[in-house]
């Protein structure tokens, strides 16, 4: 049987605005097939206000939990030509590129207050794990 997972998704030429990008961020939360959402972010019409959606979508910084459920399938948001690309969701998309490290990049990103503490008690039996998630 055919594979009708839609991977890639091309807006060229819409200009679908803030408004548009947000309904895009919300409509692919938890989206577990799409990996290349193409625009044209000079012509799209998205503000900062839309590039924050894409961000959240791609790291949802409001938990540890909620980065590592964020949208690591996702490869490819607009293009890297547009003069407004933003720099998170750049380093975001090249994170994805590796689904498990992905995870664990975006949770020590969006939590810069991450207890190491634990780590300690343990007598770093667990540092060889931890070492093991950034060589992975």
């Amino acid at each position: 049987s055919e594979d009708c997972t839609l991977r890639e998704l091309a807006l060229h030429g819409i200009e679908f605005g803030d408004e548009g990008a947000v309904a895009l961020a919300e409509g692919l939360t938890g989206n577990k097939s799409l990996e290349c959402l193409y625009f044209d972010p000079d012509d799209s019409g998205i503000t900062d206000v839309g590039w924050a959606a894409f961000s959240t979508l791609l790291c949802d910084p409001s938990t540890i939990s909620s980065a590592y459920l964020s949208n690591h399938n996702i490869l490819a948001i607009g293009n890297y030509f547009g003069t407004h690309f933003p720099s998170d969701i750049k380093q975001y998309l090249e994170w994805n590129n590796n689904a498990y490290k992905a995870a664990i990049c975006k949770i020590l990103k969006s939590q810069p207050d991450l207890d190491m503490k634990p780590f300690f008690e343990w007598k770093l039996k667990f540092l060889p794990l931890v070492m093991n998630w950034f060589e992975g």
